[in-house]
């Protein structure tokens, strides 16, 4: 099994590689539909896809995957996870996140301090 890699401070390609299985073949389907969908379950249960592009080139991988957070901001938009389909948007989910995970682990600390 590999070993996780920890892409939480990651940032996501400015655009979509030549080689993205999202890029539209004939601006019709997806250009490898099977990956695409292949990633498409991964980033809504698991984690966000990591570009495939620099380690085709024997490059380290720096970036996520343009294609795969555009279906992300798509999906998470529609079911109000985020109030719009934008990097903005999730970057201020994200925050939010932070945020109420840090007050709730200061009032877990207080309850436990106190009883």
């Amino acid at each position: 099994m590999a070993k996780p890699i920890n892409i939480q401070n990651w940032l996501v390609m400015k655009c979509m590689c030549q080689t993205c299985p999202f890029n539209k073949h004939e601006n019709i389907k997806d250009q490898s539909p099977e990956i695409a969908n292949m990633v498409r379950s991964r980033c809504l249960t698991k984690a966000s896809q990591i570009c495939h592009h620099p380690r085709m080139h024997g490059k380290k991988e720096s970036h996520l995957c343009r294609g795969a957070r555009d279906f992300q901001l798509e999906i998470f938009s529609l079911l109000g996870v985020i109030s719009e389909p934008t990097d903005a948007a999730w970057k201020e989910a994200y925050e939010q996140l932070q945020s109420n995970t840090k007050k709730q682990e200061k009032e877990v600390c207080h309850v436990l301090a106190t009883a």
